[in-house]
């Protein structure tokens, strides 16, 4: 969980360090703001450009003047509709802004409570889209490290009004294994669906990655910044520190991955933006976090494109950030756990990674001709099991990490 906002000098010398906003020139497809520095005008200004419609899929929506130019553009007859998150904190954070909302004219909808929504996008006129790496909480505008991206790419935008629409009359079920898979599309990543694309883009590299994140939970993810790092791509990976994923930052650092993490401390910049640049000349950025529930089950979008008008600012910003934030080092016995038959197994001993280099995690599969061995690695000891109705064998945790 990040800290509650207090402005200090240790993310005033960060921010010093950036213009106000740095933008994509214009006229052109995208124009790109960088957060904290740009501050959220932004996005005001997006939201009462509307003349017809708008169309909102937020997370957490706690921005009074984001609220007062909704219920403003509803007011003068704008078609405003709002679908709203209403799990994990979602209910909670959403309903003032639901009901004020609501009362102003403005269609709000909330999300079944069982599947996250944490896309956040805004589409005006069925003609522009702001994709966001940001919630619209005004409480943590000043210390997070954000994006917003205006897209007004026809085929972007028209793909965004159709998963809305879709989103909007229903598709969203009432089961987390039931929302629509839609993956990529176009320039477009959705989740569910989005884990391939990702670690695509990921693999794809052939110089460096220079990814910035709020969660370090996919052992696809790990595992394919691992390999790039050991055939030697020039990885850099950027977060706020958090000790659920110090297990991650290890395996990371074992494989030559540099991790910078900011202090998770009130003081400091907190690293909010979700983004990936590859080469210099690739670049994803969006509302996807590194974790199974947010490439396998929540709804979320991001954008994967080529544009320099996108990966100039990412990168600009990026390295602006990496330069302030101080190194992880590289673990001491790098070379791995061994691995320990359990008593009465079939006999001999089985990697604790896997082809792509990573360390195997409890629920990752495991070969057939693995059935009944043990490893041991830095997520603990595994055996590979069959599960009860049959099917593909699966790392079963038999004991704790060490």
């Amino acid at each position: 969980m990040r800290p509650h906002v207090a402005v200090t000098a240790v993310v005033a010398i960060v921010l010093a360090s950036l213009s106000p906003a740095v933008t994509a020139a214009a006229p052109g497809p995208f124009e790109v703001f960088i957060e904290p520095a740009a501050g959220f005008g932004p996005a005001y200004s997006f939201i009462g450009s509307a003349k017809h419609s708008l169309d909102m899929t937020m997370y957490e929506l706690e921005d009074p003047t984001a609220e007062a130019d909704l219920a403003a553009d509803a007011a003068r007859g704008v078609d405003v509709r709002i679908l709203l998150d209403s799990a994990y904190a979602g209910a909670g954070a959403n309903k003032d802004a639901a009901a004020a909302l609501s009362k102003a004219g403005a269609h709000v909808r909330w999300a079944p409570s069982s599947v996250i929504v944490h896309q956040k996008t805004i589409v005006v006129d069925r003609s522009a889209a702001l994709v966001m790496t940001a919630n619209l909480t005004s409480e943590y505008y000043s210390t997070s490290a954000d994006f917003l991206v205006e897209d007004r790419q026809p085929a972007d935008v028209a793909t965004i009004v159709r998963a809305f629409d879709d989103d909007w009359g229903g598709d969203l079920a009432d089961s987390p294994d039931q929302v629509p898979v839609r993956g990529q599309q176009g320039d477009l990543v959705f989740s569910p669906g989005s884990e391939g694309a990702l670690v695509g883009l990921i693999e794809s590299a052939r110089s460096s990655v220079e990814t910035s994140n709020e969660e370090m939970g996919s052992a696809a993810v790990e595992g394919a910044l691992e390999a790039d790092a050991r055939r030697g791509v020039d990885v850099e990976v950027l977060m706020t520190a958090d000790s659920s994923w110090d297990g991650a930052f290890k395996q990371l650092g074992a494989a030559g991955v540099h991790v910078r993490l900011y202090p998770d401390l009130s003081s400091a910049l907190y690293i909010h933006a979700k983004t990936i640049v590859v080469d210099g000349t690739k670049t994803y950025v969006g509302s996807i976090n590194y974790s199974t529930s947010s490439m396998v089950y929540n709804r979320e979008l991001g954008l994967i494109t080529t544009s320099p008008a996108v990966t100039g600012p990412v990168a600009h910003a990026f390295a602006k950030w990496w330069a302030s934030a101080p190194e992880v080092g590289p673990p001491a016995g790098t070379s791995g756990p061994t691995t320990t038959p359990p008593p009465g197994a079939s006999g001999g001993t089985v990697s604790n990674k896997s082809p792509s280099g990573h360390y195997y995690r409890p629920g990752e599969y495991c070969p057939k001709r693995d059935l009944g061995k043990t490893i041991t690695d830095p997520y603990g000891t595994m055996t590979c099991e069959e599960p009860p109705g049959g099917g593909q064998p699966r790392w079963a945790s038999t004991g704790p990490a060490s």
